[in-house]
């Protein structure tokens, strides 16, 4: 059986990866695991401001994961805390995940430059296949 991790940051959620992930597996019967990387707390942000940005992502993504149980995927949640590339590819180490989906915006900005450096730390170290998801350009 696949097992599809769909990874996202605490600050912004990967919903074209999510969206991608689901559709993948109701077509090939496969296993979502959904994680959630919240980073350590740093000066700009800590206490609640890190935590009001987190939950919001993970309240909408406990509402997907909800609509996708209902059309039958079988789907795993998870919360970690540390920076997102090592928690990456230790969740694939040992949930032994077949298939990563990840999601990159191409809008040429400095903060798409580091998301991009952090993708490729990924996929230089996991031995599993990735599928790099872009994100819709959102309309004004």
């Amino acid at each position: 059986m696949e097992r599809i991790l769909v990874s996202m940051k605490a600050f912004n959620g990967a919903w074209e990866a999510w969206s991608r992930a689901i559709s993948l597996a109701k077509r090939i019967d496969a296993k979502v695991y959904a994680l959630l990387v919240t980073p350590r707390e740093t000066k700009g942000m800590k206490g609640p401001v890190l935590q009001n940005t987190t939950s919001i992502v993970r309240d909408r993504l406990e509402l997907l994961m909800e609509a996708a149980k209902l059309d039958g995927i079988h789907i795993d949640f998870f919360i970690s805390e540390g920076s997102y590339d090592e928690e990456v590819v230790r969740f694939v180490e040992l949930n032994r995940i077949t298939l990563v989906v990840v999601e990159h915006s191409e809008m040429d900005t400095n903060h798409n430059h580091r998301e991009w450096a952090s993708i490729q730390k990924i996929l230089h170290r996991i031995n599993c296949r990735v599928e790099v998801v872009s994100s819709r350009a959102r309309a004004s």
